[in-house]
């Protein structure tokens, strides 16, 4: 498949991903009231971190692997065994404890916390970060949509009150597990079930320890989508996490661009970093020019989301508006951070470097979140702006090594070969990583 047709297909599977929940947003805001909304938004985000955990960062970690690898079948089969069976053990583990924390720990009860978990479960069956790998993103696309119009027509037919909370968090919960069920023919054919013959406690093991800088990444970003609205919760309520979730919701339909650029990009610049390093910096910088769809986001956002708003929820949601005003500057931001964090520093040696990043930025975020959620009467602006300051840090970081190392190696092509670009790597490492790992690292 083309660069261009992956890049279409990712992009309307995660513009259906975004789309269906949007088109959702109305009718569950005035059936289920601001109230039971605030619920129904805290419960989803609980499932949603427990998803986090399962998928463990395979998304990033395995994928790579398929893809440098897409002409083996036996090393596809296997590794899509190991990954599958690690992930059913992450699950197991994750429903135990979040069972036994229900009712106490997380405020909601245990029917709910099982409807949410359906999210993690459907992540098992419908392994969407392979057929990215094997750019074959289409066929998961045609499951994505399939699964989306399924839940949004069950959704509307049968959450006909406040009463049906957990039925919606249901329907909502196991889109993965039909996209699993209508991508298995083409799974069966493309890549089988024999690797599972092989699998073993210890490429398991082998699996948890390769992929843990993945998931450290994709932990953290599942935090900024999944903690906000708890957070908000705790020191507002339920109303002002109902409107924070509706704000949110109109920025996260601009990333469907994004993720489905740098998905595009990935396997590509991961290629190219192995074998042409000078091509997939070309690439990266060329990339940057997708700057200008990120600022036009922004300014859709600042003055248009706010009628949007008004128009499709109601002046009983009113207070949503400064929210989504506040956040208007995050796409413009991810943009940047996509090209210079996910595809540069993932790719072209200081893949430490780039976990702890995204580590660090998570504890800026809590701490700005808690400090000005004291000073501000309502939490969901502090939060907004504690996002924008993790924006802004990601982006300082991954800018400077970009400019230092990246630019400084396409500028020498001549020390490929002569260990100097390695050199500059572990320079670029000793930045955020400690003189101990980068002893290990040489």
């Amino acid at each position: 498949m083309s660069l261009r047709r992956q890049a279409a297909s990712l992009a309307i599977m995660h513009a259906v991903d975004v789309l269906q929940p949007l088109l959702i947003l109305p009718y569950a805001g005035r059936i289920l009231g601001p109230l039971h909304f605030g619920q129904y938004a805290y419960a989803l985000s609980i499932g949603w971190f427990a998803t986090t955990v399962v998928d463990y960062g395979f998304h990033w970690t395995a994928q790579r692997a398929a893809a440098s690898a897409r002409h083996e079948p036996a090393v596809i089969a296997s590794l899509f065994a190991e990954v599958t069976a690690t992930k059913a053990v992450l699950c197991c583990l994750v429903t135990l404890v979040g069972f036994a924390a229900t009712d106490g720990i997380l405020a909601i009860d245990k029917l709910m916390f099982l409807c949410a978990m359906l999210t993690a479960v459907g992540g098992i069956l419908f392994p969407v970060w392979l057929f990215i790998a094997l750019e074959r993103a289409w066929q998961a696309t045609v499951a994505v949509i399939v699964s989306r119009c399924l839940a949004l027509v069950c959704f509307l037919m049968m959450v006909t009150s406040s009463a049906k909370i957990e039925l919606a968090v249901a329907i909502q919960s196991s889109m993965g597990l039909v996209a699993g069920l209508v991508s298995l023919p083409l799974l069966i054919a493309t890549v089988g079930f024999s690797g599972f013959r092989a699998v073993s406690p210890f490429a398991v093991g082998m699996q948890l320890r390769n992929g843990w800088r993945g998931f450290l990444f994709t932990l953290v970003e599942r935090a900024f989508v999944a903690l906000p609205v708890p957070f908000v919760e705790h020191f507002s309520g339920y109303v002002a996490a109902g409107n924070y979730s509706i704000a949110e919701k109109f920025v996260n339909a601009t990333r469907p661009f994004f993720r489905a650029m740098w998905e595009a990009l990935l396997p590509r610049v991961a290629y190219c970093a192995r074998h042409d390093p000078e091509a997939g910096l070309a690439l990266i910088r060329r990339s940057l020019l997708t700057l200008v769809a990120g600022a036009a986001f922004s300014l859709f956002l600042f003055f248009i989301a706010p009628n949007v708003i008004l128009l499709l929820f109601g002046e009983g949601f009113s207070g949503a508006i400064p929210i989504v005003r506040v956040m208007s500057v995050i796409p413009v931001l991810i943009n940047a951070n996509t090209c210079t964090s996910n595809l540069y520093m993932f790719n072209y040696g200081h893949e430490r470097a780039w976990a702890t990043l995204n580590v660090s930025s998570l504890l800026i975020f809590l701490a700005v979140a808690y400090l000005l959620s004291q000073q501000l009467s309502n939490a969901a602006i502090a939060v907004a702006i504690a996002l924008i300051g993790r924006e802004c840090f990601v982006l300082a970081v991954s800018a400077g090594f970009f400019l230092r190392f990246g630019t400084a190696r396409a500028q020498s092509p001549a020390t490929q070969g002569d260990g100097k670009a390695h050199t500059s790597e572990v320079g670029a490492g000793a930045v955020l990583a400690s003189p101990g790992q980068l002893r290990s690292e040489r």
